[in-house]
């Protein structure tokens, strides 16, 4: 069938590439940025460096500044990440497919945390981190993480454990297996495109979280996390190398475009398992 190519068909494409442009300017201007030197940035902002004139040594700056907040970043995240689908799929599969006293009401309590904004919890948080002593360590992201990042999971792993057909559930009790290992043999292994979903929207919350590690992890900056660096950098509290700084946001989004490519087939698996079924 062919498409009539009238003035509306025109103006569409039209918006939809000046929209597209707009989405990628900033990221390639970010990577013109990193090539060339603080003064030429300046003094050429859009211009791109000359193939004999870009200035890789804001790489190597870059490496040895955020580095070691990357990494305890990445400790951060893999902690907390295996707790919360730990306590996501356990939640999500008696939520799912038991039978209890309250379990709508439990459920609607989870639907009403996700409702609540995020900075109204800060200051709650803050007076709890504060008042177990845990105050710049990692324990103090650790814990709020796996407390804050488990709702979104719970709701959509609770909708794939219910579309599961009751029958294998049925057949492996016939065959005398337990709940628990209904759960561990059936359910978990079927589960894992919903829990990769939800490890990697987790993953990505918290690794560009700033506020909540802003406030919580103000000693010296080995403890810092990525996003407290080079934020903190970029709005004026370190350098001003603006070659450097754009060099090690572009290092620093590497781990997550890693992740994210290399689960992104099981990430749309799970969202239309957690969403479209039941």
């Amino acid at each position: 069938m062919r498409v009539k190519k009238n003035f509306g068909y025109f103006l569409s494409r039209i918006i939809l590439i000046a929209l597209v442009a707009m989405t990628f300017f900033p990221f390639v201007m970010m990577i013109n940025m990193s090539l060339k030197k603080t003064l030429d940035v300046k003094l050429h902002f859009l211009a791109w460096p000359a193939p004999n004139e870009i200035y890789w040594k804001n790489f190597e700056k870059a490496f040895d500044f955020v580095f070691h907040p990357i990494v305890n970043s990445l400790i951060v995240c893999g902690i907390s990440l295996v707790l919360i689908l730990i306590m996501v799929s356990m939640t999500g599969y008696a939520f799912g497919r038991l039978k209890f006293a309250g379990k709508n009401l439990f459920f609607l309590m989870v639907l009403a945390v996700m409702m609540i904004p995020y900075t109204m919890l800060l200051v709650p948080n803050y007076t709890i981190i504060r008042n177990m002593d845990l105050l710049n360590t990692k324990w103090s992201l650790i814990i709020p993480y796996i407390a804050g990042q488990q709702m979104f999971g719970i709701v959509l792993s609770k909708t794939f454990f219910e579309s599961l057909p009751q029958e294998m559930f049925e057949a492996a009790k016939i065959d005398g297996a337990s709940e628990f290992q209904s759960y561990t043999r059936i359910a978990l292994p079927l589960s894992v495109p919903t829990l990769i979903t939800v490890g990697v929207t987790c993953t990505i919350s918290m690794y560009n979280d700033y506020i909540w590690p802003a406030l919580v992890l103000t000693k010296g900056d080995k403890i810092k996390t990525f996003c407290q660096i080079v934020f903190n950098n970029a709005a004026g509290k370190g350098t001003s190398d603006y070659g450097m700084t754009t060099a090690a946001f572009i290092i620093g989004t590497l781990p997550l475009l890693i992740i994210t490519l290399s689960c992104l087939k099981y990430y749309l698996a799970g969202m239309l398992d957690g969403a479209v079924k039941g």
